[in-house]
């Protein structure tokens, strides 16, 4: 009796390939499918990775859990469409064969038709993945390029702004989120801080686009971004694409925007110098907290993080004092939590003489 060997499909596209090749996860799998039918192969699982890049295989679901089950033993054979869905980058590409080849799995392209049991095989999948990583990187410097433009042409390049809507990468204005805005700027030139800021607009209601509560840091992103003065700026941050951002670049993309602006360009300026004559580096404290990482806040389960008030004696010397509060009372102010505040020093030693009794109690701790 012929031995039936069990396959497990991948299939992968992303949203870019989709629309310029034209090859979508459906018309992938009704090919492979009809493929595994006619070698007579047992379909033991589809791996379906949608909308996702083939840079690397980290970050993709389906193909982690396809790798999981490889190494589990259930299935003999990996069906690809073309071997570009499997990875664009030829080290992952390599890597992968070679647990497969490890796993005594076999790999099949459909559209390449190759085998990589034998020499001649193995010399065509590597060329091949060459190939796909080549264009990727052709593809990826082609977009940049594309945005780089749109920018200098005054366009958006998408995704989502507070106080504006985006229609097919065109900007209009969001009335609601614009008051909004505008409301943040008037409070800030008339003095306000950013934690004041943040927490008279969480008071009264005001939400994010998401529906959060505003958070310093959100606040000031939107005190620093020119696009509220009818600019668009582009590439501020250096490999953008990569993961791991080299930092500022000085030499970033500013130019007038095709979008309406939501405040005036004095506001602008009166905002922008108030925020030069102040400090905004956070403080770095010299104090130990050894818990920061580690305690939670009661009310909302979010991280405790430093805090440090100073109180003057009556003989002038000031004093500080260490506490830990609720980070979301911390950033968002009091209509998202309490601060939860417990003493630096109490809640430490306390810690630590559980830590010491249980090293000295067999029994657990005391």
């Amino acid at each position: 009796m012929k031995e039936v060997l069990r396959v497990a499909i991948y299939a992968r596209v992303s949203t870019e390939e989709q629309a310029t090749e034209g090859y979508s996860i459906t018309a992938q799998l009704r090919t492979l499918r009809q493929y595994a039918s006619l070698y007579e192969y047992e379909i033991v699982n589809e791996y379906v990775d949608e909308g996702l890049s083939g840079k690397n295989i980290q970050g993709r679901p389906a193909m982690q859990r396809l790798i999981a089950d490889a190494e589990k033993e259930l299935f003999d054979i990996v069906l690809v469409w073309k071997i570009s869905r499997l990875s664009r980058n030829m080290l992952d590409t390599l890597i992968l064969l070679d647990k497969f080849e490890d796993l005594n799995i076999k790999f099949i392209s459909y559209s390449e038709n190759f085998d990589t049991s034998t020499p001649i095989g193995r010399l065509v999948v590597q060329l091949m993945a060459s190939i796909a990583e080549m264009e990727r990187n052709t593809l990826s410097e082609n977009v940049k390029l594309g945005m780089k433009q749109r920018a200098l042409e005054g366009s958006w390049n998408g995704g989502i702004v507070y106080g504006y809507d985006s229609n097919d990468k065109e900007l209009i204005v969001n009335e609601e989120e614009a008051n909004v805005v505008r409301l943040i700027f008037k409070l800030y030139a008339e003095g306000k801080g950013l934690k004041a800021v943040t927490n008279y607009l969480n008071k009264a209601g005001y939400r994010t686009k998401r529906g959060k509560h505003f958070s310093i840091n959100g606040i000031a992103t939107i005190l620093d971004n020119p696009l509220y003065r009818g600019k668009i700026r582009w590439l501020q941050v250096e490999n953008w694409d990569k993961k791991r951002r080299k930092g500022k670049n000085p030499n970033y993309i500013l130019t007038d925007g095709n979008h309406e602006a939501i405040i005036s360009e004095e506001l602008w300026n009166i905002v922008q110098n108030r925020r030069k004559s102040r400090s905004f580096k956070q403080r770095q404290s010299h104090e130990p907290f050894l818990l920061s990482s580690i305690l939670r806040c009661p009310s909302c389960g979010q991280g405790m993080v430093p805090s440090i008030t100073t109180s003057t004696r009556k003989n002038g010397t000031k004093v500080k004092h260490r506490y830990y509060v609720c980070s979301n009372f911390h950033n968002k102010g009091s209509s998202a939590c309490k601060a939860n505040s417990i003493k630096a020093f109490d809640a430490e030693d306390t810690v630590i003489k559980r830590i010491e009794g249980f090293i000295n109690n067999h029994d657990g701790f005391i």
